[in-house]
């Protein structure tokens, strides 16, 4: 009965988010674009490891990484608001220019850890049916699939499938939003029949904000908007980034709270994949759902960091080198990366890899803020530049393997 309901209602959001009228509408597809960004599979990686660290809590300790998000996104729309206009008209002084190149550099190396991130992830969820969870079968075939990116990208591109993002956004919150009728009809049930497991009792400890931090790439992905100049105006991308990170907090929270009444199953599963085991006893077709999603939603984003970070590397390079060449360099750094890390370790790196960026544009919107007399906003900003480094320099790996 939960399954079908679960399915009703992943079907129903399908149908609205698909319709004509909905997919063409402008600022819809101006959102997928940073929608489809924030929402990967965090969703599904964050709630096991928030439950083992902060017990019932988990749900308060993702509202903190979600709120810092938005600030830093404040910043981020500063800086798409009135320093894009100076560098385009080439009015910019050398410190915020220099910050600016700096950070492209930056969010370039980033987006080459975050492919390899979410195809390890995608690796990791597609071989946890099979009962494989040693870590060198996910990396082979991780690299595998690397080489078929730089390979397809070198060969063909990828700008024939660029347009399928809003379809892939579509389809991860229509089982997300499946996932949760379910839940909700089960807390409901349970409520009737009886008593509930019981949940983990929340916890908080020092020692487990640097791990806290190091989940930072969960919520990343609402700078995407920037790049959008081509497609749409100042006002749409400001808007759209900050539907976005409201969208996604508001599906992040709903999931979250809808999780905290079973996560006490499985206590003992391991890995990132540990939802998968939470969610079996609930319904046998629910881990189907969010292992469709997560398949959906890492391969898409993948695709879009190696367009990312190969259009930002030509970019860089001021076109000296050919876009399509920039792929197999995209695949071998990330395949690199893959090698040298575990999953925990890599979570961890995205977070701080992304974090500078975040700094550096913390910092070229408190110079906009101070060119402007807007001295509060200039504070707000440094405070938001001191605390990405703090990620970058004490974000950790939430356990090893």
């Amino acid at each position: 009965m939960i399954g079908a309901i679960a399915l009703i209602a992943a079907a129903a959001f399908a149908i609205w988010l698909l319709h004509p009228r909905v997919m063409k509408r402008d600022f819809w597809r101006a959102l997928s674009t940073p929608l489809a960004s924030i929402i990967g599979s965090g969703f599904l990686v964050s709630v096991p490891i928030l439950r083992d660290l902060y017990g019932g809590w988990a749900a308060a300790a993702m509202m903190v990484l979600l709120a810092a998000a938005y600030l830093v996104g404040a910043a981020v729309r500063e800086n798409i608001r009135y320093v894009e206009p100076l560098m385009e008209n080439h009015h910019a002084d050398l410190p915020v220019a220099s910050l600016e190149r700096l950070s492209q550099l930056v969010l370039a190396f980033a987006y080459f850890v975050s492919v390899a991130y979410y195809l390890v992830l995608f690796g990791t969820f597609l071989l946890k049916p099979f009962g494989i969870a040693d870590p060198v079968p996910v990396k082979l075939l991780v690299t595998a699939l690397l080489a078929a990116i730089g390979g397809v990208g070198l060969w063909r591109g990828f700008r024939a499938i660029e347009g399928l993002e809003i379809y892939a956004v579509s389809f991860k919150l229509a089982v997300i939003g499946g996932v949760i009728a379910g839940l909700i009809a089960h807390a409901v049930i349970q409520s009737v029949n009886g008593p509930q497991p019981p949940i983990p009792p929340g916890r908080f400890e020092t020692g487990s904000l640097p791990i806290l931090l190091g989940l930072f790439i969960l919520v990343q992905g609402f700078e995407t908007s920037r790049f959008l100049g081509d497609s749409y105006d100042t006002p749409t991308r400001i808007r759209s980034m900050k539907a976005a990170q409201i969208i996604a907090a508001a599906v992040y929270l709903a999931f979250f709270l809808a999780m905290t009444p079973i996560l006490g199953n499985a206590a003992n599963g391991h890995g990132v994949a540990a939802i998968i085991d939470m969610l079996t006893p609930v319904s046998a077709l629910l881990p189907l759902l969010v292992l469709a999603g997560a398949l959906a939603s890492q391969s898409s984003a993948a695709i879009a960091d190696t367009l990312g970070a190969g259009g930002l590397v030509h970019d860089f390079a001021r076109t000296r080198i050919k876009l399509v060449h920039t792929y197999p360099l995209v695949a071998l750094v990330a395949a690199f990366v893959v090698w040298e890390t575990n999953v925990y370790t890599l979570i961890a790196f995205a977070s701080r890899c992304f974090a500078a960026y975040y700094a550096l544009q913390c910092l070229v919107a408190t110079l906009s803020a101070i060119r402007r007399k807007s001295l509060w906003k200039a504070a707000g900003f440094a405070a938001l530049a001191a605390l990405c480094a703090v990620i970058v320099v004490i974000g950790a790996p939430a356990e090893g393997e």
